[in-house]
C-alpha cells in the first residue's frame, strides 16, 4: 500500500513537473518574440494547452512566472553560445561569441535566440522581482565575457564584458526593430566591430 502511495505521489510530481516546464516553454517562446507584454496568463496557459485555472498551481503571479521565464530563458541561450560549448579562450572565444550573437542568423531567428533584445525596454517598468531575475541573467553573461575578454588600456575585464553585452543585446534590438532595411546589417557589423576592435585593424588613411 505504501509503494502505491509513493508511486502516485512520484507519477504526479513528474506530471506537474512536466506541466510546469510546459508552461515555462510557452511564456519563454512569446517573451523572446513579443516581450515581456505578450506573456499575459491567459495566452500562456492557452498556448501550452492549459486552462488558466490551474496557473497558480504553478506560480503565485504573473510577476513570479516573468522572472523564472527570464531566468530560464537566458540560462538556455547562455548555454547555447559557441564559445560556451568548445575549447576555445581569450580573444578566440570572444570572437566567436559576438559574431553569433552578432548575426543575421540571431537577428532573423527571435524565437530561438536571447531573450534580452525583447524584454530590456520592459524591464525599467517591471517588479522588483523581474528586474532581480534580469540582472541576475545580465551578470551571468558579463562573467562569461569577462573570463575571455582580452585586457585593454584604462578598461577592466568586467568594464569591457559590459560593454560587450550591452552593444550585442542593443545591436540585435535595433537590428530587428530596422529588419529590412540596410541600417539594420550597418548596426550589426559596426556593433561587431567595435566589439572586436582587434578582429578589425584601423584602416589606413
Amino acid at each position: 500500500m505504501a509503494r502505491t502511495k509513493i508511486s502516485k505521489v512520484s507519477r504526479r510530481a513528474k506530471a506537474k513537473a512536466a506541466t510546469h516546464e510546459k508552461i515555462l516553454a510557452t511564456a519563454g517562446w512569446l517573451a523572446r518574440t513579443e516581450g515581456l507584454a505578450a506573456v499575459s496568463v491567459p495566452r500562456v496557459m492557452r498556448g501550452a494547452g492549459l486552462t488558466v485555472g490551474g496557473f497558480y498551481a504553478h506560480f503565485p503571479s504573473k510577476r513570479a512566472m516573468d522572472a523564472e521565464v527570464i531566468r530560464k530563458a537566458s540560462a538556455k541561450s547562455h548555454r547555447g553560445w559557441p564559445g560556451a560549448i568548445n575549447d576555445e579562450k581569450g580573444l578566440d572565444w570572444l570572437t566567436t561569441a559576438v559574431k553569433s550573437y552578432l548575426s543575421r542568423s540571431h537577428r532573423d531567428n527571435a524565437a530561438g535566440g536571447c531573450v534580452f533584445p525583447a524584454i530590456v525596454s520592459e524591464v525599467a517598468h517591471s517588479g522588483k522581482g523581474t528586474r532581480e531575475a534580469t540582472i541576475e541573467a545580465f551578470e551571468n553573461y558579463a562573467r562569461a565575457i569577462a573570463a575571455h575578454a582580452p585586457g585593454a588600456r584604462g578598461v577592466t575585464a568586467r568594464e569591457r564584458a559590459l560593454a560587450t553585452f550591452a552593444l550585442c543585446v542593443g545591436g540585435i534590438a535595433l537590428g530587428r526593430a530596422f529588419q529590412g532595411y540596410e541600417l539594420s546589417d550597418e548596426i550589426l557589423s559596426a556593433c561587431r566591430k567595435w566589439a572586436l576592435p582587434e578582429s578589425y585593424p584601423p584602416r589606413r588613411e
